[in-house]
């Protein structure tokens, strides 16, 4: 069984139909794990649902952070804003409930031990070791996945970054920050969750998650998106699969048998 990894959809069902088709995906034989935000910003966010939800038993996707902001629309009490336009077909959709009750029992972390392989949406947090990083994600998911999600995803809107002193809603927050939003730390070793462009164009005092002195998962080939002006990226053993394609960049898929060799199919989203 192949397995494949692919960076953020974001609501591109042509692109990621086009970079299925050249990596000759068989969904009887091939898995695909998705790097999350399978939704918004693009313009077919509930046929990505249902295309994928279709294919259930052979597809994962790694919750993102825009995954977990549709999960907060229809489970939480956050308020439908004119920017989430491009997802209210899902919201609207008949099919909704099955559609979001599968999306939230996704994982925020996944392994492939025969590669030695974790998937996540924006990061691990630098200070946990791989025990911390199941702890902190499995904590979590057992949290969206239970009666208590709607008070999750309704408080998760902060900035809190970890520490290991955090305990309740703060220490939710940041896990949650973690997988799905981080990218760079200041000198205190505290997330900046504004600053998104590639490392090259940012001051020296902020430093990429997966370059910090405190990493202590390094025997792990890591896989991530989220971060689309890092595009197409490796750090040692530490890959970004996300090129924007919903910016008009690229969507990127490997094949874990060989993840030196890129698959990218280049998107006609002009923006």
């Amino acid at each position: 069984m192949r397995k494949i990894v692919i960076g953020d959809v974001q609501g591109c069902l042509d692109e990621l139909k086009a970079l299925l088709d050249l990596m000759n995906f068989n969904s009887a034989s091939d898995r695909v794990i998705f790097l999350g935000d399978l939704v918004n910003r693009g313009p077919k966010s509930l046929e990505v649902l249902e295309f994928l939800y279709s294919m259930d038993h052979c597809v994962l996707n790694t919750l993102g952070n825009h995954d977990l902001h549709l999960l907060a629309l229809t489970i939480g009490n956050r308020p439908y804003r004119e920017k989430d336009r491009s997802i209210k077909p899902i919201l609207d959709s008949k099919n909704k409930i099955n559609l979001i009750e599968w999306l939230r029992h996704q994982p925020l972390m996944h392994e492939e031990p025969a590669f030695d392989a974790i998937m996540v949406h924006a990061g691990i947090h630098p200070e946990w070791d791989i025990l911390q990083a199941r702890s902190m994600a499995k904590e979590i998911e057992s949290l969206l996945q239970s009666d208590n999600a709607s008070s999750v995803l309704t408080g998760m809107y902060s900035d809190q970054s970890w520490s290991n002193d955090l305990d309740g809603v703060p220490k939710i927050n940041a896990i949650i920050n973690s997988f799905t939003r981080m990218r760079f730390l200041d000198q205190n070793g505290l997330c900046n969750f504004t600053e998104k462009n590639a490392p090259r164009e940012v001051s020296d005092s902020l430093t990429p998650w997966f370059m910090s002195e405190d990493m202590k998962i390094k025997d792990k080939n890591i896989f991530f998106g989220h971060w689309s002006t890092l595009g197409d990226f490796c750090h040692e053993n530490i890959s970004c699969l996300d090129a924007g394609c919903v910016w008009g960049g690229e969507m990127i898929a490997i094949d874990l048998d060989e993840p030196q060799k890129k698959i990218k199919y280049k998107s006609s989203i002009s923006r």
